[in-house]
């Protein structure tokens, strides 16, 4: 039973679950006037099964080629978090978790949170650059609906079982991860398939909400 599990990590998603923002592809898009009626396009055929998910990152990531990657940093440092996340965070470290982050957003925002709040371990897509400068060309390390890939290859790494973890997650991409561990969060979620299968579904403007509710 979960109420005597023993839970050793925590897997989150990290756009819309930990940020305000459910991608930070479209924010950057946004936040330099390339979204609407251009990058929104590239989404719209992915979506619509006419596009890969390779070829969505490859185009998406073509429109940045030529900024600097100073540039793009200083725009990521913009983004909103969810308020709580510190004391989520101070209250699953003190319990002993470990910390893990799997995104299919982009790594030069996860590279933040990691060393801001010492995670353990943290993979998502990187954007490629030369001397600083972005290049067009996308690393693709995480698929958005092949999370459970990632959780195999953690918990080996840890050497930990399934029933050990939890994933906090909120849209269409964490299912397989939520399939894949004890214990799973639907936060804000964007998806009803998403939440039939979450153990906890929480809707809240705040992530410390969600520490009397789990089962530690």
């Amino acid at each position: 039973m979960v109420e005597h599990q023993t839970f050793k990590m925590v897997i989150f998603d990290l756009d819309g679950t930990l940020t305000r923002e459910r991608s930070i592809w479209e924010y950057i898009h946004k936040r330099l006037r390339k979204w609407y009626g251009f990058a929104e396009e590239y989404q719209k055929q992915f979506l619509a099964g006419k596009i890969s998910y390779e070829r969505f990152c490859e185009l998406d990531a073509a429109v940045w080629k030529g900024m600097s990657v100073r540039t793009l940093a200083e725009i990521v440092e913009t983004v909103p978090f969810h308020p709580g996340i510190d004391a989520l965070i101070h209250a699953l470290k003190k319990r002993g978790l470990k910390l893990a982050m799997i995104s299919s957003g982009l790594s030069i925002l996860s590279d933040q949170v990691h060393r801001k709040y010492r995670f353990d371990f943290s993979v998502s897509n990187d954007l490629l650059h030369q001397e600083g400068i972005l290049t067009g060309k996308v690393g693709i390390n995480v698929y958005y609906d092949r999370k459970a890939e990632w959780v195999d290859r953690i918990l080996k790494h840890f050497g930990l079982k399934p029933e050990e973890s939890m994933a906090i997650g909120d849209s269409k991409g964490d299912i397989d991860m939520f399939q894949r561990v004890g214990f799973s969060v639907a936060f804000n979620s964007s998806c009803q398939e998403l939440d039939q299968i979450a153990d906890l579904c929480i809707q809240s403007e705040n992530l410390e909400d969600i520490i009397p509710r789990l089962p530690l």
